[in-house]
């Protein structure tokens, strides 16, 4: 309703506040992330479930992924009897379903990174989070670059700046 009390037909007259959007996905165009995610794998706590069997929990380090039921399988062949020596241990997990009845996705571990913590584990996960190619260049790219010149950082520059390799 209006100030004066009479009803408003169009919503687009109303004031944004008093609006509350709404709107049902019907069709994914085009997927725009690669699904992956960095996190941890941890036995699940019901040791009695049918579940318990074939998988563990997937908890990613990003909160707003969710956290996945991925196959024993996938695991590290020892996981199961040492799950201690994995609890530090980042991996990369790719979800490949979620269903609407389920509280959890469905993934898949596709790599084990490294101890949490490290650089390169933790440089290489967020890579691939966002999905960024950080394969060595092509030959034929290398042969591209100048030959004259030093492509060498000096000492000096080195120290300003923080090294990452």
């Amino acid at each position: 309703k209006q100030d004066d009390g009479s009803k408003v037909n169009d919503p687009r007259l109303l004031p944004e506040k008093c609006l509350q959007r709404t709107a049902k996905v019907v069709y994914v165009l085009e997927k725009k992330h690669s699904r992956a995610a960095t996190g941890f794998i941890k036995l699940l706590a019901d040791k009695n479930s049918e579940l318990f069997k074939r998988c563990a929990m997937f908890s990613p380090v990003d909160h707003r992924v969710p956290r996945a039921y991925v196959s024993l399988a996938d695991c590290p062949p020892d996981f199961v009897t040492r799950p201690e020596d994995y609890s530090n241990m980042l991996f990369i997990c790719r979800i490949v379903e979620w269903k609407e009845d389920s509280n959890f996705a469905t993934g898949q571990l596709a790599k084990s990174l490294g101890q949490a913590g490290e650089i390169e584990p933790e440089t290489e996960g967020i890579l691939t989070e966002y999905g960024v190619d950080f394969s060595d260049f092509p030959p034929e790219a290398l042969e591209c670059l100048p030959q004259s010149l030093p492509w060498i950082i000096s000492p000096g520059e080195l120290a300003k700046r923080r090294d990452l390799r």
